[in-house]
C-alpha cells in the first residue's frame, strides 16, 4: 500500500512538473512587435498589404520556436522606446541598433546582425562623407537613427544642415526633388528602399563605409522592457537555435547579397 502511495504521488509529482513545463513553452501566445514598417528589405506592406522582410521572417521563426504568433504593431521609429515603454507591444525589431544610451532604458537581446552606413547623392555630384564636402548642404536621416546621432555630432557643427524625416520615403521622396543633396543611411535599406527603384536611378553610394566611429557598430537586435527578463531569455535562446540551424543565414540569403549585411554567430 505504501509502495501504491509512493508511485500515486511521484506520478502527481511527474503530471505537475509536466503542466508547468507546458505552461512555460505556452507562456506568451502571441508576441506583439513594434516596427517602422517603411523600411524595406527589413520590414514593409508588400502590394497586398501583408508585412514582409528579413526582420519580419526572423522574428517570425523566433515566434515560431516559442509557440507564439507575432502581431505586428505599426510606429514611427523614433516612437518605438516610447511606445514599448507605454506597453503598445511587447518587443522592438526595427533594424535598430543596440546603442549604450539605449540600453540605459531598455534591454536588448543577443545581436542578430550587423549593417554598413554609408552616404548616398546624385551621380556625379562629387559630394563626400565629409565635413568639408557636406557644408552648406542639407542632408537627410531617419528621425532617432544612429545616422542622425552620427551625423549631427560629426558635421552638424561644420554648416551641415541636417534635417531629420519620421518616415525614409519621406527621405527619398525629397532628395528625388531636390530638397536634400545626401542622406545617410543603412546600406541595404538604400539599395533596397531606393537605388534599385526607378526613382533612384540617378542616384548612387558616395565615398566609403563610414566605420571608426562607436555610433556606427550598428549591431542590431530586439528591444525588451527591463522588466521582461523571462521573454528576453526565451527569445536569446530561440535566436542561438536558430541561428546553429542555419535558418537566419536561409532567411538572410532572399534579402541580401553576399556581404551586404553581417550575421552573428550562436553562443
Amino acid at each position: 500500500m505504501k509502495i501504491r502511495k509512493i508511485l500515486i504521488a511521484a506520478g502527481l509529482a511527474c503530471s505537475v512538473l509536466g503542466m508547468g513545463n507546458l505552461a512555460t513553452a505556452n507562456e506568451w501566445k502571441e508576441i506583439r512587435i513594434g516596427v517602422e514598417a517603411t523600411y524595406p528589405p527589413f520590414e514593409y506592406r508588400n502590394a497586398q498589404g501583408d508585412m514582409e522582410g528579413f526582420d519580419v521572417d526572423v522574428a517570425n521563426a523566433i515566434c515560431g520556436k516559442l509557440n507564439a504568433k507575432c502581431v505586428w504593431v505599426e510606429q514611427s521609429f523614433d516612437g518605438l522606446i516610447p511606445a514599448l515603454q507605454a506597453r503598445k507591444f511587447d518587443v522592438i525589431h526595427s533594424s535598430m541598433t543596440a546603442t549604450e544610451a539605449r540600453a540605459k532604458v531598455i534591454n536588448f537581446t543577443d545581436p542578430l546582425y550587423a549593417i554598413p552606413t554609408q552616404l548616398i547623392a546624385k551621380k556625379g555630384s562629387g559630394t563626400l562623407p565629409t565635413a568639408e564636402s557636406l557644408k552648406g548642404k542639407r542632408l537627410g536621416v531617419l528621425q532617432g537613427t544612429t545616422q542622425e546621432t552620427y551625423a549631427k555630432k560629426a558635421w552638424g557643427k561644420g554648416g551641415v544642415q541636417i534635417v531629420s524625416y519620421q518616415d525614409q520615403s519621406q527621405t527619398y521622396a525629397d532628395l528625388r526633388a531636390g530638397r536634400l543633396d545626401a542622406a545617410l543611411l543603412e546600406k541595404p535599406n538604400a539599395i533596397a528602399g531606393f537605388l534599385v527603384t526607378p526613382e533612384g536611378r540617378d542616384f548612387e553610394f558616395v565615398g566609403e563605409v563610414l566605420s571608426g566611429d562607436p555610433i556606427l557598430t550598428n549591431e542590431i537586435a530586439m528591444g525588451l522592457r527591463k522588466s521582461d527578463v523571462k521573454l528576453k531569455d526565451a527569445i536569446n535562446k530561440a535566436i542561438n537555435e536558430l541561428v546553429t540551424e542555419g535558418t537566419i543565414a536561409e532567411i538572410a540569403g532572399k534579402y541580401f547579397q553576399p556581404g551586404e549585411i553581417g550575421l552573428m554567430q550562436a553562443k
